[in-house]
């Protein structure tokens, strides 16, 4: 996938709109320079000779900018760029043949086994077509590169003799100009050999390589917790839609700054399935039709998702525990996390396990529970501004007094659950969700436009 978008940006490369450029330029030169022809030969008319001797070596410049700038370059557009856009075209159907065989690879059942032999040996044929036509598409590509930078200077240094023929007749003042002119022709054989070189040796290599076995499966499988641009691991997966029809779709995802997020294209912008790893679980799926599926699962929703091979499956669940393990490492909460539960992975524990009982007693918790405390706002209960609250409200991520939370109870836990700070266990993850929030936060927007609504905010004192 990186040598497609490397290949695609090479092609994004090569400046066609350039030579256009280039051709209107000389068609207009070539139209000014007969006008200025006409009028010369009006404003010499007393010295006919004369004029006539200017506007032939006129003439024969404006000809050599024909044959030289804009016929050869139009010859470059036409027939190498050309050659060039049907290689592409090629290259695009052939891509476009095996991703139609990934997803029918995808798609096999297990329990037709006739049906994923059939699905496996078309991929491995459409691969290694694939990757024969992408090589060809690559040294299509370096040998444009390479003649396209020594055509332009072979045109230009050509129409640049004209000029030096014709103005040295007149002016001595060019003659500056020919130690640059022999210079830019010794750079310009120096390419032509450069690129005659560079060419035998990518045909060489080329050639090396179309010798070896392109059918088997070199997916990256590899990921790298500590890379230094912050992506861990990324590649196609398989994502199964949360419609009723559970559609799936191949989408390039990836791991980087402690998040799962993936994209339609790659130049699309970021889509977060996982704003926080150290909230969620990984884990394989079996009982499913499709195969080397797993799940990721975080506290507001599950996401299915689908790789091309099980070694594929096995790394990228790797990836998300081991991601998972160095977000918390590199959490200020890791020592309390770790005290919490030191048997149970971070990303094989369960999400909702507030039944499961916790050690609290260690200084890490107290410390955990007094920036709670300190959160702004969290001084006082949420509702009714009673100091020291000792209650939380785990859904809203808010503190409550004890009258206060009695209240909270009654409103049904589908819209507050309630929890004491003191006397329940705290998952690693509520604490994360309480220290996101708090109560100013909240009443930031609960209670944003109660004073021009004319309402009042209960005290302690107030009934209940």
């Amino acid at each position: 996938v990186k040598q497609k978008s490397t290949y695609e940006g090479t092609l994004k490369a090569v400046p066609r709109m350039l030579f256009v450029f280039l051709v209107k330029l000389c068609s207009g030169m070539i139209e000014a320079g007969k006008a200025y022809v006409s009028a010369n030969k009006l404003f010499v008319n007393g010295i006919r000779d004369l004029s006539q001797q200017l506007s032939q070596c006129l003439n024969i410049l404006f000809d050599q900018a024909q044959r030289s700038v804009k016929q050869q370059l139009h010859n470059f557009v036409k027939e190498d760029v050309r050659k060039f856009k049907e290689t592409k075209k090629h290259f695009d159907r052939v891509r476009e043949d095996m991703e139609i065989a990934q997803v029918k690879n995808a798609q096999a059942p297990r329990n037709k086994p006739h049906e994923v032999e059939e699905a496996t040996s078309t991929l491995s044929i459409t691969r290694k077509c694939f990757r024969h036509l992408a090589l060809d598409y690559v040294l299509q590509i370096n040998v444009l590169q390479a003649k396209k930078k020594f055509e332009i200077l072979d045109a230009m240094l050509s129409f640049m003799n004209a000029q030096y023929s014709l103005f040295q007749q007149g002016y001595n003042l060019l003659d500056e100009i020919d130690p640059y002119m022999k210079k830019l022709a010794a750079e310009l054989d120096q390419l032509v050999i450069d690129s005659a070189m560079e060419k035998r040796e990518m045909e060489h290599k080329h050639a090396t390589i179309q010798q070896r076995d392109f059918s088997y499966d070199d997916s990256k499988v590899e990921f790298n917790v500590d890379a230094p641009n912050g992506v861990v691991m990324e590649g196609y997966l398989f994502k199964r839609a949360s419609n009723a029809f559970k559609t799936w779709n191949r989408r390039w995802f990836s791991i980087q700054n402690s998040q799962l997020v993936y994209q339609k294209k790659l130049k699309d912008s970021l889509t977060v399935v996982v704003e926080d790893l150290r909230l969620c679980s990984v884990k394989p799926c079996e009982d499913i039709e499709r195969r080397f599926c797993f799940e990721v699962v975080s506290p507001s929703k599950s996401c299915m998702l689908q790789a091309e091979s099980e070694k594929l499956r096995q790394a990228w669940i790797q990836a998300v525990q081991a991601s998972i393990a160095s977000a918390y490492r590199e959490s200020p909460d890791t020592y309390y996390i770790e005290h919490l539960d030191r048997t149970a992975s971070p990303s094989t524990s369960s999400i909702d396990s507030a039944s499961e009982p916790r050690d609290r007693s260690g200084r890490g918790g107290e410390t955990i529970l007094q920036r709670i405390q300190c959160l702004p706002g969290n001084e006082q209960c949420c509702d009714c501004g009673q100091a020291d609250p000792r209650w939380a409200s785990i859904n809203l991520g808010i503190l409550l007094c004890i009258e206060c939370s009695g209240i909270h109870r009654s409103l049904g836990v589908h819209c507050s659950k309630v929890r004491s700070l003191t006397l329940d266990s705290w998952e690693p993850e509520l604490l994360k969700l309480m220290c996101e929030l708090g109560n100013s936060v909240i009443n930031h927007i609960y209670e944003g436009s109660y004073q021009e609504q004319g309402l009042k905010k209960p005290l302690p004192t107030s009934s209940r």
